[in-house]
Order: C-alpha cells, then sequence, then structure tokens
C-alpha cells in the first residue's frame, strides 16, 4: 500500500474520532496518539508534524517532540 497523503478533510483512520476530518480531531487525542511508541500510520504522523503549529496552540501543555 503507497504513502497517502492527509490533509484537514482526511477522516481520522481509526479510534474514537474514526471518520471524523482530522481538523476535527482534539489535539489532546492526536497528541495522545504521536506520543504513542506503536506508530504504525506514517500518514498520520506526518500530518501532524505537519500541523504541530496549530496544534500546539490547541493543546499548549503536550510536549510534542
Amino acid at each position: 500500500m503507497g504513502f497517502i497523503k492527509y490533509t484537514d478533510v482526511t477522516p481520522m483512520p481509526f479510534g474514537k474520532y474514526k471518520g471524523k476530518p482530522l481538523q476535527d480531531v482534539p489535539a489532546s487525542y492526536l497528541h495522545w496518539w504521536y506520543t504513542q511508541t506503536n506508530r504504525s500510520d506514517t500518514s498520520l504522523k506526518l500530518y501532524i508534524e505537519e500541523s504541530l503549529d496549530a496544534l500546539k496552540e490547541e493543546y499548549p501543555d503536550g510536549v510534542w517532540k
């Protein structure tokens, strides 16, 4: 399976917010996923890294990197 470029309107592929556009998934949930050691979805990881400025603004208490 090839790489898929996620955007703000890409549906969350799994979990509690599955099907919601990524822009509507809380930054705290994306932070939780991003800080897990077993991150299998490279496309989501790259989306989060490209969106760090906005996510840090929404969830400033998270340590993103």
